[in-house]
């Protein structure tokens, strides 16, 4: 089994990490080579635990390599009994003890992942009283939302107030952003004393939209010059906060510091994998009451385990009777009735899902399509081909010729910019109009990725004489030129995400300016930029949590592994107003169809608990 590992390591089937790990705990035993080499590999393309069957139809690594399979059979002799054989050895446990593998209801799993599940589901199954004061809280949401008709965002606030854990989620435009906001004036009218509320989120980009949030003149309406004192104005990311280091994931945080607060709101909470929210969780204090807020249609995390949507499968489950009395005391919404269809849990009593949608108008075809992708629905679909749907357009590309008349089509979009570029316009205003407009693309790689779409553009412009190349460090720049920070750098204040466009300074220096959150450009010099890309197209991954006026959506005209429903709904969501999207019906309808089969076992052990 070594020699085989050792080929599809060689083939760039596994990783080398996949490769030592099985060697490590394996003792020369082929099955728990074999397992262990599979457990590790699969858990970085997502899967918590791998099932016993996952090994009985003999689905090595994903990749279906028939040559492969059979020289594992042979070596495995006669028909392998997994189960046993496994608890045979000291490196499988029931995750009652520290081993490195652990076998659960014919499920085995990595012991990091195994107990990230166990701790994050002991903290979410604690009884908590709620320590308010119902009249005082009631009055402050009646102030808050002054209308008698039914608001679910009263209920998240009120849920927050109710709830040490809260998680509060919704599509594009459902008001999460307005909900944060009355959440904080909630909490502080209701606290007796001062309160430290610390913002967080997943990404730089993601914190810079807090920041900006948290400016808003909604706050004079409601607080106090002394209350004012309590807003959390400096959102941190929940690496920042918690000190993790991104290469070996330890935090070096100050436990103290951290569990200090009183609240800790995290935003776009769909990007956080489970051994980070296990980090949240266990970093703060028991009497800090969490607040997650998030899409959990939105694309999974880049690291394993989609914590948000597996909580989110029990959203209709409804709240328990003590639950709904308390929501009933405090919003006053006394026809609310206790689900029937399911029974409700420790999970389901702490989630609300915001489902009006203010953002678009009730004719938005963004909004029509967005839930057509995720339900499915092939009329609405068959729409889109016949476009007829209003605000978006399809076209297609099976063909050279299309591919091109794509890219002079994207070069058209950025008139306006340009033109402000020529005629010199005010550095702020050309960044806001290239910022409304943003071409988003699935891939990397490929004629259909961000490299040679950025290439190809600029070519065209090139061509076209909206641009002028130069060198500096021999690196081609050009004014006018978008470029994507890729890495933090705190000591020039720009975050992962940043976009910035290319211009001289008065005193003729070239640099690249980056519009804050403060409304401010911070201006730097292109010869001391480090880690960027051109960012004429950029990743529907990179662009999650942002939004923008005009939106363009490609797709590879080949079928892609990446390729599925929650990173075409996330990508047709950045959009607000027009999205024009480049594929081919045949590649549109696969992605859709596309099941994500990412094992998770938390919906298990939930009902175990």
């Amino acid at each position: 089994m070594f020699i085989l590992m050792k080929e599809a390591l060689q083939k760039k089937m596994i990783r080398p990490i996949d490769f030592y790990f099985g060697e490590f705990i394996s003792q020369k035993n082929s099955i728990l080579m074999l397992v262990a080499t599979c457990v590790s590999y699969e858990n970085s393309n997502g899967h918590i635990y791998l099932p016993i069957k996952y090994f009985k139809k003999n689905y090595f690594f994903s990749v279906f390599n028939q040559k492969l399979v059979e020289k594992i059979l042979i070596i495995l002799g006669k028909k392998a009994k997994w189960e046993e054989e496994l608890l045979k050895h000291s490196s499988v446990g029931n995750g009652s003890i520290l081993t490195p593998l652990v076998l659960f209801k014919k499920k085995i799993y990595l012991y990091k992942m195994w107990k990230a599940e166990d701790n994050i589901l002991k903290i979410l199954d604690k009884e908590y009283k709620p320590k308010i004061n119902k009249k005082i809280c009631s009055r402050i949401l009646d102030n808050l939302f002054p209308t008698n008709k039914k608001n679910i965002q009263k209920i998240a606030v009120a849920l927050t107030l109710i709830n040490n854990i809260t998680f509060i989620v919704g599509g594009p435009g459902t008001g999460k952003t307005t909900t944060i906001l009355k959440i904080i004036i909630a909490l502080i009218k209701s606290s007796k004393k001062s309160i430290k509320i610390q913002l967080s989120a997943p990404t730089g980009k993601a914190t810079t939209h807090l920041n900006e949030i948290v400016k808003n003149n909604i706050f004079n309406l409601y607080l106090s010059e002394k209350e004012k004192k309590n807003i959390p104005y400096n959102a941190l990311t929940i690496h920042n906060l918690l000190g993790i280091q991104k290469i070996s994931q330890k935090s070096f945080f100050e436990r103290n510091s951290v569990s200090r607060l009183d609240v800790l709101i995290v935003d776009e909470s769909s990007m956080i994998d489970i051994l980070m929210m296990e980090k949240i969780f266990c970093s703060v204090s028991e009497n800090t009451k969490l607040i997650f807020i998030g899409d959990h249609k939105q694309l999974r995390p880049i690291e394993a385990g989609f914590i948000l949507k597996d909580i989110c499968y029990y959203a209709n489950y409804g709240y328990n009777s003590k639950t709904l009395d308390y929501i009933k005391e405090l919003t006053k919404y006394i026809f609310l009735k206790k689900s029937n269809k399911k029974k409700s849990n420790f999970i389901s009593n702490k989630i609300c899902t915001l489902k009006k949608v203010y953002r678009f108008n009730k004719n938005s075809g963004i909004y029509f399509l967005s839930n057509a992708i995720y339900k499915k629905n092939k009329e609405i679909i068959a729409n889109l081909f016949k476009n007829t749907i209003k605000n978006i357009f399809f076209h297609e590309t099976n063909s050279i010729k299309q591919y091109k008349k794509m890219i002079e089509y994207i070069t058209s979009n950025y008139k306006n910019f340009w033109d402000k570029i020529h005629k010199k316009t005010k550095i702020k205003e050309i960044i806001k109009t290239f910022q409304s407009y943003q071409v988003l693309c699935m891939l990397n790689h490929s004629p259909f990725g961000v490299y040679a779409l950025n290439q190809q553009l600029e070519q065209d412009m090139h061509k076209k004489k909206m641009i002028k190349y130069f060198y500096v460090n021999d690196k081609t720049w050009y004014i006018g030129k978008p470029i994507v920070i890729t890495k933090n750098n705190e000591c020039l204040e720009v975050f992962n995400g940043n976009i910035g466009i290319t211009n001289v300074s008065e005193k003729g220096i070239l640099q690249v300016s980056f519009l804050q959150a403060n409304d401010n450009i911070q201006n730097i010099p292109v010869k001391i930029l480090r880690d960027y890309e051109t960012a004429w197209t950029t990743t529907v991954h990179k662009s999650q949590g942002s939004e923008f006026t005009n939106t363009i959506l490609i797709l590879p005209n080949f079928y892609s592994q990446i390729l599925n429903k929650d990173i075409l709904y996330t990508g047709l969501t950045r959009s607000r107003e027009t999205l024009n999207i480049f594929s081919t019906k045949d590649i549109f309808l696969k992605t859709i169809a596309k099941k994500i089969d990412i094992k998770n076992s938390l919906i298990d052990r939930i009902n175990d608990f």
